[in-house]
């Protein structure tokens, strides 16, 4: 009995000692250098490589490089229907509309599809503030369900920021370039362009060009 109790004080006195001395123990740790590849298409490369760009040629994007750029973004990358970007609670809030030459398309990520909701020029509508929008070849919009996420624009913002960072990468893998362009609190006039109810609420422009 009383070694028990010896045993119980000095495993207090060694608890209450290091809690009051955390500074002794703390120590900073030295990491090794990151590990870098500059091998294309990996994604060490694509990390080195990811950067803003505000400037774009004519060259035009192919739908092939549309279609991976788009799957890499917010495709179904398994039977069950999730996604290459992560969504709280898996609520998949966030659609991407598409601008380009031929018109204003929402990506359907079930069907790999364009699917075309006008004639007008998207580019054109997202670049109110940033004009060299207008001169991509092609503009993504990403916008978030907020009914589905209660109203929560944490959770919506997070989840756009999943998806922007796939962007950025594919793009940075790909030759590319594009930047994340904040669509501002004021969406009525592209909510109303895009034809999309006031609870879809866009939250980030993003041309894409080489």
């Amino acid at each position: 009995m009383k070694n028990s109790k010896f045993k119980a004080t000095a495993i207090a006195a060694v608890i209450a000692l290091a809690c009051a001395c955390p500074t002794a123990q703390a120590q900073d740790v030295t990491l090794p250098a990151p590990t870098k590849a500059n091998v294309q298409g990996s994604l060490s490369k694509a990390l080195q490589d990811r950067k803003s760009t505000r400037t774009f040629t004519n060259k035009a994007v192919s739908q092939q490089t549309l279609s991976d750029l788009l799957w890499s973004a917010n495709g179904v990358n398994r039977n069950d229907g999730k996604r290459t970007a992560p969504s709280a609670r898996n609520k998949q809030d966030i659609t991407i509309y598409v601008g380009t030459a031929d018109g204003t398309f929402r990506y359907d990520a079930a069907g790999n599809k364009l699917l075309k909701i006008g004639n007008g020029d998207l580019r054109k509508a997202a670049a109110d503030r940033n004009k060299f929008i207008a001169t991509a070849p092609v503009v993504l919009v990403i916008a978030s369900d907020t009914a589905l996420m209660n109203g929560n624009m944490a959770l919506s913002g997070i989840d756009a920021g999943t998806v922007v960072q796939n962007v950025y990468l594919y793009c940075a893998a790909n030759g590319l370039g594009t930047v994340c362009c904040y669509a501002t609190e004021n969406t009525a006039e592209m909510q109303k362009f895009l034809g999309i109810s006031s609870n879809i609420k866009p939250l980030v422009y993003m041309p894409i060009g080489y």
